[in-house]
């Protein structure tokens, strides 16, 4: 068979010369491809960066958040128990006023003593409200401080 009439055959050179192109294309597709890694390869770090950077900030804001409440409940506990300690206080003067009204003769001094007693009642009773009102604006003002970083916190994972 005559090699010129056989399908697909060229000529040496000819085909030396389409192997070239062939083997160029080929190549510039290669570079191509692995510039496009190169470039999600920066993309991608810059994600890791990224990442990392809100994960420090979160930890930064996770760490104000911790500290805003410990110390509340401590002074919660300690009012809890100055509240406690005047309702035994009051239980008791409450007794005191229930006797005294069942006695059929009534001591004027006895009555003069419930009196103090109420008064010192009264005053236990400003002071008591007093603490509970000091705590009740700090907590108030602690607790807008971290629902402030709440809010950071959650806009930092929402944008990530």
């Amino acid at each position: 068979m005559d090699k010129q009439l056989a399908v697909g055959w060229q000529p040496p050179l000819a085909q030396m010369v389409m192997t070239r192109i062939a083997l160029h294309s080929r190549v510039e597709k290669m570079r191509a491809e692995s510039k496009g890694w190169h470039e999600e390869h920066k993309l991608w770090k810059r994600d890791i960066v990224g990442w990392l950077k809100t994960q420090r900030r979160i930890e930064a804001l996770l760490y104000q958040l911790e500290r805003e409440l410990p110390d509340y409940r401590e002074v919660a506990a300690h009012l809890s128990d100055v509240i406690e300690d005047h309702e035994v206080r009051l239980q008791e003067h409450d007794k005191l006023l229930s006797r005294y009204l069942e006695q059929k003769e009534r001591d004027a001094t006895e009555w003069s003593k419930l009196e103090k007693e109420h008064e010192r009642q009264a005053e236990l009773h400003a002071e008591v409200q007093e603490e509970h009102d000091a705590f009740r604006s700090a907590y108030i003002g602690a607790m807008k401080r971290v629902e402030r970083l709440v809010k950071r916190l959650q806009a930092l994972c929402s944008s990530s």
